[in-house]
């Protein structure tokens, strides 16, 4: 969406930001001072979707200037260092976790701080010496990242084999309890060994984190990758230049029958939002000289044929809602079979469209675009008319075993990531099989993504990111907050009732 010029000045003035939040929201605002017609090439039609809220851009600006996620490939620095950086190839853990701290405050991305690590359990293990040293390094090195990168999108990845620094890294995890970096454990039950999974489950229930990715139903579909953002499925090496989503709640509103909404909304709104990714990639690409001038792509931490871009979703469950309230349904999504299968017709006929758009600058992923599920967001009132990716809303979750089959079927739909989440109560804690046995329950049903915490907890994943519910609190009062995900949380709770999800006893 356009900016105004009044925002420069409700941002000076704001009494509820920190400097570092004021600084990041006038560069946002000077983005989307640009005229997109002008600088872009989009069109009047364009335009008025994204006003009218039927697609949401998530206010990435139109002088883009970088892409929106970035996954480098970190085992450059250690195996050639950082010539930019003027940082040698590190030779003991010191170097190495300094050596990653410096390099992270130099990785850029649509929330201007890194939102990959890297895959931290490989890139620690080599330089583990003395177990007990190690981990208060490691603790030390977790704790600066929360404090320094504070915005919860900061993504870092262990697994799917054990190993000590991954069980280090679970270790502080648990003990810190802090809301970033946001961790996904890769999980292969052939590879990943059960103790060290049950620890993870473990953190995951105490911390939110780590999630669990299911490895190999990622690999088949993107190859060698990071989990990134929220639980982005992305190239490594590689990243994606932006992310457009289709509001579809919002769409189905304006139509006045399933035919109507299939057949001509649909593929109106989804054209508009592959035309408009794809002038923004060419901008990147051709105009913005982002990988004529990096050094990330200079010394081989990304290459820009490994980018792709993620068209994406909110709302389904409303766009089916409302299909069933015009055929005079009492039924809702979630548990329906008929508004299962409305849904169905609507993600496959997105699908088609996007899967024979041809994609500029992604050879990658063969020249084609990675549909996305997102996980929804707080721009506009719209956003509470369309709930997260294709998610069952609070207060309509059925019982625990279907509502994992209900959600796994549309999981298919997604390579570059969708993701469930559930709230358990204490007891799981003393049943960490049964936790794992669930999320293995679940991949075999053919989940991509699953993450749990204890409904108890001040720390709880929010959509795709962690917040503290006490620092939610501290910004409903208009207190100054660290983390500008704490402001995200607040406006998406106010919209899903995200920390009132149905407790799995």
């Amino acid at each position: 969406m356009r900016a105004k010029q009044s925002e420069i000045l409700d941002t000076i003035k704001s009494k509820g930001l920190t400097y570092q939040q004021k600084h990041h929201n006038l560069a946002n605002i000077a983005e989307r001072l640009v005229d997109p017609i002008e600088l872009l090439n989009y069109t009047s039609e364009e335009m008025e979707a994204i006003e009218n809220n039927m697609i949401c851009d998530l206010n990435e600006g139109y002088g883009v200037y970088r892409p929106r996620y970035i996954v480098p490939d970190y085992s450059i620095f250690i195996k050639e260092g950082c010539k930019f950086l003027d940082l040698n190839p590190p030779t003991d853990i010191d170097e190495l976790l300094d050596g990653l701290l410096i390099l992270y405050s130099n990785v850029p991305s649509i929330t201007s701080f890194p939102v990959f690590i890297g895959e931290l359990d490989q890139l620690i293990d080599p330089f583990i010496t003395n177990e007990d040293e190690d981990y208060i390094k490691i603790k030390r090195f977790l704790n600066h990242i929360d404090k320094t990168i504070p915005d919860s999108f900061c993504h870092a990845n262990i697994g799917p084999r054990a190993s000590k620094a991954g069980e280090l890294i679970l270790k502080a995890v648990i003990e810190l309890q802090n809301p970033t970096p946001n961790m996904t454990i890769k999980y292969n039950k052939n590879i990943t060994n059960r103790e060290f999974a049950k620890l993870a489950a473990k953190a995951c229930l105490v911390a939110s984190k780590p999630s669990f990715s299911n490895d190999d139903y990622y690999i088949k579909d993107v190859g060698e990758h990071g989990i990134a953002s929220c639980y982005n499925a992305l190239p490594m090496a590689g990243g994606a230049y932006t992310l457009l989503r289709l509001r579809l709640g919002t769409i189905a509103k304006s139509c006045s029958s399933k035919d109507e909404l299939i057949n001509k909304a649909l593929p109106t709104f989804a054209k508009h939002m592959l035309s408009m990714i794809d002038k923004r990639i060419k901008f990147i690409v051709e105009e913005s000289n982002f990988f004529e001038t990096s050094f990330l792509v200079k010394e081989g931490f990304i290459k820009k044929d490994n980018f792709t871009a993620m068209p994406a979703i909110v709302g389904l469950a409303e766009a089916v809602n409302h299909v069933l309230k015009l055929e005079d349904k009492n039924e809702r999504f979630g548990q329906s079979e008929y508004g299962d299968e409305i849904a169905h017709e609507i993600l496959t006929a997105i699908e088609k469209i996007v899967n024979n758009h041809e994609a500029v600058y992604c050879e990658r992923t063969n020249n084609r675009y990675l549909f996305h599920a997102q996980v929804g967001a707080s721009i506009d009132n719209s956003d509470k008319e369309n709930t997260p990716a294709h998610r069952i809303p609070v207060g309509d979750e059925p019982i625990l075993p279907l509502h994992l089959t209900q959600s796994a079927q549309f999981h298919k739909y997604f390579p570059s990531g969708t993701g469930d989440l559930f709230a358990f109560d204490q007891t799981y804690l003393n049943n960490l099989d049964a936790v794992l046995d669930i999320i293995e329950g679940a991949f075999n049903k053919g989940y991509r993504y699953i993450t749990t915490y204890l409904q108890n907890s001040d720390l709880i994943r929010v959509t795709g990111y962690l917040v503290k519910r006490s620092e939610v609190e501290k910004a409903r009062r208009e207190e100054i907050v660290l983390r500008n995900t704490a402001m995200l949380g607040m406006g998406t709770d106010d919209n899903a009732h995200v920390f009132s999800r149905r407790t799995r006893d």
